[in-house]
């Protein structure tokens, strides 16, 4: 990928890393990473395919690491965080968004919140023994029905508490789990 770690021109455009990429946050201005990937894509033929409408996504890891305390890493991307039309993802990076529409900001923390949930990561490693994150297994996972999706990303929002404690705590009451 062509990168540029310099200010922006018209044709660059702000581009998000796996390595950048933790339980429910990203760190999308990271300057100074471990492998000195810059933070924009210059937009080109090349590039075309990681560049996508700026909107809200749920951003995943496709590989975690044997060390990671989960398999599913998740973090919400909502389009205001960028002034661009496009964003760049990279190929380590799965995407989950509305195809023809656009995520709610309670749908994106609500699903990001499902998938770094103990829960869904016990769920995962029952079905799958090995550190990659393919979309076909994320598209057959089970997930709650919206309405459900949306409340537990609003009480999030309105406590303003990320944490993965208060997010195993509020499925454990949504979900009536002893």
């Amino acid at each position: 990928m062509d990168m540029n770690i310099n200010l922006p021109t018209e044709k660059e455009k702000p581009s998000e890393y796996a390595e950048r990429l933790g339980n429910i946050y990203s760190h999308t201005t990271a300057q100074n990473d471990k492998k000195h990937k810059g933070q924009y894509i210059i937009a080109n033929k090349n590039t075309k395919a990681y560049l996508l409408p700026n909107k809200n996504y749920i951003l995943l890891r496709r590989f975690s690491s044997k060390d990671d305390d989960s398999r599913l890493i998740a973090a919400p991307y909502f389009g205001n965080m960028s002034k661009y039309e496009l964003i760049g993802i990279e190929n380590k990076l799965n995407y989950m968004h509305r195809p023809g529409g656009r995520l709610k900001r309670d749908e994106v923390m609500g699903i990001s919140a499902l998938l770094n949930s103990n829960i869904f990561d016990t769920y995962f490693r029952t079905f799958n023994g090995n550190t990659n994150v393919s979309a076909t297994e994320l598209k057959i996972m089970p997930m709650p029905d919206i309405g459900t999706i949306q409340e537990i990303g609003r009480k999030i929002i309105l406590n303003n508490d990320y944490s993965i404690d208060y997010i195993n705590k509020i499925l454990i009451e949504y979900f009536n789990i002893r």
